[in-house]
């Protein structure tokens, strides 16, 4: 299985994890609830912790409803696991403390949103500047599921448009410092 996504750079800081912490996401909008749940999940990952896992997961339901929150949770997962199997550079991301988005973050945005609305070509065009390749059903699926829990609630991300330099930022010499 391909650890292309973690970055070697992340690191654990659990005393700084208030900044985009549940409780400050729970309330939040759409956007820092998504980032929490990714960057959570990846956490998890990570650092072999299932007890991300069962935070993002109980986080959802609690924002969510317990089904909503609980497909969320699982698109999550399959959206995380498919970059891990599939995608052709390294994904970075930010610790769940820190209040910057990171480029691939802001992409990941920019797919959920492009599938909330039915905007399958920047959908497309997103998952391919995320990936880095040009075949991403998947990641669009479990895209889509995510997308589609989180409207079931009424949490709509805002519309974003894939700025051309994110799409070519990602070329695979780039190397992103992230924390």
């Amino acid at each position: 299985m391909s650890n292309q996504m973690l970055n070697a750079s992340t690191t654990l800081h659990r005393d700084q994890e208030a900044a985009l912490d549940l409780d400050h996401a729970e309330h939040d909008d759409a956007e820092t609830l998504t980032l929490w749940a990714f960057r959570r999940w990846v956490m998890g990952l990570r650092y072999k912790a299932p007890e991300q896992w069962e935070t993002v997961l109980r986080g959802l339901r609690r924002r969510c409803g317990e089904a909503a929150g609980h497909d969320a949770a699982v698109a999550m997962a399959e959206l995380v696991d498919c970059l891990r199997r599939t995608a052709r550079r390294t994904v970075t991301h930010h610790q769940p403390c820190c209040a910057e988005l990171g480029d691939d973050e802001a992409t990941l945005l920019v797919l959920l949103a492009a599938c909330q609305r039915g905007h399958s070509a920047l959908a497309e065009a997103a998952a391919q500047a995320l990936s880095g390749t040009s075949r991403n059903e998947e990641l669009t699926l479990a895209a889509t599921r995510f997308a589609d829990a989180f409207s079931q609630r009424g949490l709509m991300l805002p519309y974003r448009d894939l700025a051309l330099d994110l799409a070519f930022a990602a070329g695979p010499g780039s190397a992103a410092s992230v924390h």
